[in-house]
């Protein structure tokens, strides 16, 4: 019995590990991850010269697709192939394959942030920077009635697990299924939008958000598969609920079930994406300057929240006015309005709390390991 006892607390030690590690390494606005070649030519040097050029070039259209707004897709602007290196920062390779005429690897870019906001400026495109906190995601199946988010067959679960999130502006997290998610939520709590429930899943999986997508089978075809469905997501977030309802969605006459359902799947990501850009889009024409104080723990803490100021859009510069063992003043100089600096800054662990005509910057991470 001991044995069966140590073996559930090491599996709860290591999904803990698993899960506080899962999301640690933040986004960068100005990378991209992942891109996959495989190019066959008369010779491997001539195959691995198409791969990195066609890397190259996929690399810099998803750059630009996940800054701007789905609206604006058709005016992005087209840079020639061999033009595309003077907006490279660097790049990297791994996984790298070869035979005599093959050449296979997966590439990363990181790309000259100046160089690229210039360019979308330059053709009048709206854009966005800022990462957001991972949102955690439940795919609940509703089958005339039987739920299933945990249990099998679930193929709406089946559909998310097969999308990938690397290179969007909202990382989007999948739980695991484990016991811990098992007893912490049931699919009918997910149904209800068990607000208490839920929140012990956000905290398990460090996010602020989460969202509830719920398919409806509405109808199916000779061999049991959906035909037409309806989508019911619910978002519970710091501003509270939203949802949103989508009915009738039908499968195409050509489309496989997991086409079908990866289609939705990729269509309420698309909508996390396309709503935080909305929010977040850089706002150049408009700027201002705010004082604020910082109480701080000793030296390290001031680097740590200075680095972690760096990193958020709005923010254009950091004056420093005042340091001391434990207070800091600076000047924020921002651009947008001072709701979205206050968004932005919530997504490093950073808050903003005015008193009287003070503000005071607050370290959300204080006391945390950093």
């Amino acid at each position: 019995m001991n044995s069966v006892k140590q073996f559930f607390v090491l599996a709860a030690i290591v999904t803990a590990v698993f899960v506080n590690t899962a999301t640690v390494e933040a986004a960068k606005p100005f990378e991209i991850k992942g891109i996959y070649v495989d190019v066959t030519a008369d010779n491997v040097t001539e195959a691995r010269r198409q791969a990195l050029r066609e890397g190259q070039n996929k690399a810099f259209e998803a750059l630009l697709k996940r800054l701007t707004l789905k609206a604006d897709r058709d005016f992005l602007p087209w840079v020639e192939p061999a033009n595309q290196a003077q907006y490279i920062r660097d790049f990297s390779i791994s996984g790298e394959k070869t035979s005599a005429v093959r050449y296979l690897a997966t590439l990363s870019y990181h790309f000259k942030e100046e160089a690229i906001r210039d360019l979308l400026k330059a053709r009048g495109l709206s854009f966005a920077e800022t990462i957001s906190k991972p949102v955690l995601v439940l795919a609940l199946y509703d089958d005339n009635g039987r739920l299933s988010l945990w249990d099998e067959p679930n193929p709406w679960s089946g559909a998310w697990s097969s999308l990938s999130f690397q290179n969007g502006l909202v990382p989007v997290v999948l739980p695991l299924g484990d016991l811990a998610d098992i007893s912490g939520l049931s699919a009918q709590q997910a149904a209800d939008m068990d607000e208490a429930a839920l929140q012990t899943m956000a905290q398990r999986y460090d996010v602020n958000t989460v969202v509830v997508a719920r398919l409806v089978v509405a109808s199916r075809n000779s061999n049991g598969e959906p035909t037409d469905v309806d989508l019911i997501t619910t978002r519970l977030g710091a501003k509270g609920q939203d949802r949103n309802t989508s009915l009738g969605i039908t499968r195409g006459a050509e489309e496989s079930k997991d086409a079908f359902l990866k289609r939705i799947a990729s269509s309420v990501s698309d909508g996390l994406e396309e709503s935080w850009k909305r929010d977040n889009v850089l706002q150049f024409g408009v700027d201002g300057i705010l004082p604020v104080n910082l109480l701080i723990d000793g030296l390290n803490e001031w680097i740590d929240v200075k680095k972690r100021l760096s990193n958020v859009a709005v923010v254009r510069r950091v004056e420093l006015a005042l340091l001391s063992r434990d207070t800091v003043q600076i000047n924020l100089h921002f651009i947008g309005d001072l709701d979205q600096l206050i968004g932005s800054l919530r997504q490093v662990d950073l808050d903003l709390t005015v008193s009287g005509e003070s503000w005071s910057l607050i370290n959300l991470r204080q006391g945390r390991p950093q």
